[in-house]
C-alpha cells in the first residue's frame, strides 16, 4: 500500500513537472525579441510606411534653399526598403531604395550609395523626430550640372 502511494505521488509529481515545463514562465508571450536593426526599421518606417516633413534643412550651416515642401516617406521590410520624396533634389531622387548599415544602425544608405552615408541622430521614436546628416557629393558633380550642391546637409524631420 505504501508503495502504491509513493508510486502515485511520483507519477503526479512527474505529471505536474511536465505541465509546468510546457511554455510556462512567459505568460504565453511567444513574440521574438527584435534585433537592433529590426527595431530601427520599425521605428523609422513603421509597418506600413511613415512620412516625415522637415522642420528645418541646412546646407553648410546656412538655411538650405529649394526644399520648400520637402517630405520623405520611408517604407520597409527586412528584404525591401523604398523611399519617396517631394522637393528632395539634388540629395534625393523622387523615389528609390534605402538600407540600414548592418554594422551601424545609425547610418542609412540611399540608393546603395555608400559615398553619401546618412547619419541618423537625435532619434526619438516616441516624438517621431530625428535628424539626417549627410556630407553630400553629387554624382557627376559640375559636369552633371550639380555645381554648388556638394556639402553638409542637415535635415531635421518630424513624423507627419
Amino acid at each position: 500500500m505504501i508503495r502504491v502511494k509513493h508510486l502515485s505521488f511520483i507519477l503526479i509529481a512527474l505529471f505536474a513537472l511536465t505541465l509546468t515545463s510546457c511554455g510556462g514562465g512567459k505568460g504565453g508571450d511567444d513574440t521574438p525579441t527584435l534585433t537592433a536593426e529590426e527595431q530601427r526599421l520599425l521605428d523609422l518606417a513603421g509597418t506600413t510606411g511613415v512620412t516625415y516633413d522637415a522642420t528645418s534643412i541646412t546646407f553648410n550651416d546656412a538655411p538650405a534653399t529649394g526644399f520648400d515642401s520637402f517630405s520623405l516617406t520611408l517604407r520597409g521590410t527586412a528584404t525591401s526598403k523604398t523611399y519617396s520624396t517631394t522637393d528632395g533634389d539634388p540629395v534625393f531622387k523622387a523615389s528609390g531604395t534605402w538600407n540600414i548599415n548592418s554594422s551601424n544602425i545609425n547610418q542609412i544608405f540611399i540608393d546603395g550609395n555608400a559615398n553619401n552615408t546618412f547619419e541618423v541622430s537625435a532619434f526619438n521614436a516616441t516624438a517621431g523626430t530625428f535628424t539626417l546628416t549627410v556630407n553630400f557629393v553629387a554624382s557627376g558633380g559640375v559636369a552633371a550640372g550639380m555645381n554648388g550642391t556638394n556639402g553638409m546637409y542637415v535635415f531635421k524631420l518630424i513624423k507627419r
